[in-house]
């Protein structure tokens, strides 16, 4: 499948439950067998290797110039799923560019 984009913008506190609220109605509903929430600068190229690895979709749900924000909801919304997610640390398990923008993902598999 593709990378689809719908994201949002604003202050961690503030967006915290709205992304919650999404990626549970997201994964309740789809059919989803595993899933995992990551942070990258480059969406397109990061679903490449999601692709590879066998995960269906990627759903881009926030985007941010600040590393800090991203990195506070992914770490926030991996703690919330944790008994769920394909995620082996909350948060910071892989490497990020220098460059903005960020984005919050959702890799799913059916």
């Amino acid at each position: 499948m593709s990378v689809f984009y719908s994201s949002i913008t604003g202050r961690p506190a503030k967006v915290l439950s709205g992304i919650k609220r999404r990626i549970s109605a997201f994964t309740r509903s789809c059919n989803i067998s595993r899933f995992k929430i990551g942070i990258t600068s480059n969406p397109q190229r990061r679903w490449k290797e999601y692709n590879q690895d066998g995960y269906d979709e990627m759903l881009v749900l926030y985007e941010s110039s600040s590393i800090n924000s991203v990195s506070s909801l992914e770490y926030d919304l991996i703690n919330h799923n944790w008994e769920c997610c394909d995620n082996l640390v909350a948060g910071g398990g892989g490497g990020i560019a220098a460059v903005s923008p960020y984005y919050l993902y959702i890799v799913i598999k059916h």
